[in-house]
């Protein structure tokens, strides 16, 4: 599509999208920099309660996970089974008998250096990080799985 043959409205649009793929990039790359070892996803129900998936020492890793999980297009509306996709994607197999290194609670981790939030009745994925003056990155899930590795280059 050509400049002249978008509407204002469709301009504005791709240049907001642009704007935050554009810090979620910069946002992952930092992630490198930072020492980032604890992670949760938290998951907003469409009754705002709340389930928070842990991870001791995969937060690096995170990000890749929920974009794999959520690659899938399954279960977007349902938090149940979403949580417990991703819960399963996040542990390697090698992990599944251990009683270490990840958890599953209701209650955000103060010490979380990660946090991933899928709030399902918006269908808003928000990335930030505790330990990074990095602005939090908030998107669609259907743009971030659109974009997330066509747009990045880490």
């Amino acid at each position: 599509m050509f400049a002249s043959d978008m509407s204002g409205h469709d301009a504005n649009n791709l240049i907001k999208k642009a704007h935050e793929l554009e810090k979620l990039i910069k946002f992952l790359k930092a992630m490198d920099e930072i020492n980032v070892e604890s992670g949760q996803v938290e998951i907003i129900t469409s009754w705002k309660k709340r389930v928070y998936l842990y991870t001791h020492s995969g937060a690096k890793s995170l990000v890749g996970c929920v974009h794999g999980t959520l690659s899938k297009k399954r279960r977007w509306d349902d938090p149940d089974y979403l949580a417990r996709m991703i819960f399963c994607d996040m542990i390697p197999k090698d992990k599944w008998d251990s009683d270490r290194g990840y958890g599953i609670g209701t209650d955000l981790c103060t010490s979380v250096n990660l946090l991933i939030t899928l709030d399902i009745a918006s269908q808003t994925i928000t990335i930030s990080s505790a330990n990074s003056n990095i602005d939090k990155i908030k998107m669609s899930i259907q743009d971030f799985v659109d974009n997330f590795y066509s747009s990045a280059d880490l």
